[in-house]
């Protein structure tokens, strides 16, 4: 419990008003921008560094799907359904983390994603940023569970509640391609990056929308520009941009590193 509690205390230190950029401040179990005086609440434990009008549109619907899903979310992995396994095991293998990094992922779920990198040896300072708080409750429930150090809050990946150049590495794994807008959550996740981080995104591919044929003739074609890679979005003066497959084409992986200066 201690060490969960401990990166739970240090986030606060790196949290900032996504709008103003300014520093918040602890005060009466809440973040303060003094500079502008509004105030964040601190819900079981968890920062809210975001507003109910921020989520609109398809970050709304996904946040209420996350919601209502989180109590059963892991049983995907518990049971391997679609070799999920296999799938993390190739997430992995790819990333470049090592421990000590300050590690972000945007998206962290019910946090499957740090215990599968823990898993790996990477025993790395961990935070999670997700717009759903039922999964965030179940991630730190998991957490104390698994004994990894993480800490959490709730905001927008595409206004990220840190500030600029904290992190070594930062990755996003599922939920992008129903982002409002891919390329602010992109720059955001390029801006909280250091000078030469390292910077991933996953989600499923077109070939794993597809209904099967059975269903096929019933059900509308997925779209198969949601389900693209986001190469478009990523700026030109990044380095090392790759494009992975992952678990026979269910999935793709995106990777790029941020320049020095």
């Amino acid at each position: 419990m201690e060490a969960v509690k401990s990166k739970q205390v240090e986030i606060l230190e790196l949290l900032r008003n996504p709008d103003t950029g300014n520093a918040l401040v602890p005060e009466n179990r809440a973040l303060v921008d003094r500079e502008v005086g509004e105030c964040f609440s601190i819900r079981q434990g968890i920062p809210v560094i975001l507003r109910k009008d921020d989520v609109f549109g398809w970050n709304r619907k996904s946040q209420r799907g996350y919601d209502l899903g989180s109590s059963l979310y892991d049983l995907l992995y518990r049971f391997n359904l679609m070799n999920l396994n296999k799938w993390l095991a190739e997430i992995a293998e790819i990333m470049e983390a090592k421990s000590g990094d300050y590690i972000l992922e945007t998206s962290v779920g019910t946090g499957q994603q740090l215990l599968n990198l823990k898993n790996h040896g990477v025993e790395g300072h961990f935070f999670g940023n997700d717009i759903s708080f039922g999964m965030l409750k179940k991630c730190l429930k998991n957490l104390e569970t698994w004994d990894v150090d993480a800490g959490l809050v709730q905001g927008n990946a595409e206004a990220l509640p840190f500030g600029s150049e904290l992190f070594d590495v930062v990755f996003h794994v599922g939920g992008f391609n129903f982002f409002n807008d891919k390329e602010k959550a992109i720059l955001e996740m390029i801006r909280v990056g250091k000078p030469g981080a390292k910077i991933y995104l996953v989600d499923e591919s077109i070939e794993f929308a597809k209904p099967p044929r059975w269903l096929a003739w019933l059900l509308p074609k997925p779209n198969p520009e949601v389900y693209a890679p986001p190469l478009i979005h990523i700026p030109g003066e990044m380095l090392d941009i790759a494009e992975y497959e992952l678990l026979e084409r269910k999935f793709w992986m995106v990777a790029f590193q941020k320049p020095l200066a």
